[in-house]
């Protein structure tokens, strides 16, 4: 069987059709298919490596839980403000129903520390041993957040009752 050049030219161009849809359709197709499945391939380990970063999520939503818990009612042991006024109305009834006598509380100036600020106050007063005992238990029950900072205890010869001097500090979150 022989071809005529008509055949040929026939060949020729389906040939030249072929090779040229792979430069022109194939190629750029393929690269494009290599290129999305290496994205592909990138986004899968970034997935991965997010899931296991997400994993540890649960664990910190309980622990948040418990700390909420932990710390209910907090803001009422240290308050935004100062308040002195209610502090020292409720020490003054602790004091006066602990039978203490000749009470003088002097605030001093709040200082700032890093997370909170600082109220010291400084008290005065004579009484027993018990009651200073007395006081100091009800002092730590208070709602309020209120720390003893230094405790004084003198007695003069032949008296009965003692010379106290308390500071205590109480705290707040703002100025």
């Amino acid at each position: 069987m022989h071809l005529r050049s008509d055949n040929w030219i026939a060949i020729a161009v389906t040939a030249g059709i072929v090779v040229m849809a792979i430069f022109v359709v194939y190629q750029p197709q393929g690269d494009k298919l290599e290129a999305l499945q290496a994205e592909i391939a990138s986004r899968q380990n970034t997935l991965e490596d997010d899931s296991v970063k997400a994993s540890v999520v649960p664990d910190m939503v309980r622990q948040i839980e418990a700390m909420k818990k932990r710390y209910t009612g907090f803001n009422r042991r240290m308050p935004k403000r100062k308040e002195l006024a209610g502090f020292l109305q409720e020490i003054s009834s602790i004091l006066a129903s602990e039978e203490l006598a000749n009470q003088l509380t002097v605030p001093g100036d709040p200082r700032q520390e890093e997370l909170f600020h600082t109220l010291p106050i400084i008290m005065e007063f004579q009484g027993s041993y018990l009651s200073l005992a007395s006081l100091l238990q009800r002092i730590e029950k208070m709602e309020r957040l209120a720390r003893i900072q230094r405790l004084s205890v003198t007695q003069e010869t032949g008296e009965e009752s003692l010379d106290i001097e308390v500071q205590l500090n109480i705290y707040f979150t703002e100025s």
